[in-house]
């Protein structure tokens, strides 16, 4: 889902309705969202799943070379609002 999908699906709903998160698509657990971070990297390693990296870590935190590291966090493709659960 884009950003611009969620905002869609906000609207009209009531300020104090709680967001929760399904753990997977079979439904094998759901929980509250804690919060969200938009100064994140997303990079998919099959369709159900990837990495997060943040735009605030060094190349040293992400294990790779730094002129890799630059290109990837550079990409605005990559970028990604992250929303996690409180557990």
């Amino acid at each position: 889902m884009k950003v611009k999908d969620l905002k869609e699906d906000l609207k009209g709903l009531p300020d104090d309705m709680e967001v929760i998160l399904q753990k997977d698509a079979e439904g094998n657990g759901y929980s509250p969202l804690a919060g969200t971070d938009s100064n994140c990297i997303y990079v998919p390693e099959t369709i159900w799943y990837g990495a997060v990296y943040s735009l605030d870590w060094g190349y040293e935190d992400v294990l790779m070379e730094n002129d890799e590291w630059d290109e990837l966090k550079n990409d605005k493709d990559k970028q990604a609002l992250i929303l996690y659960p409180i557990n």
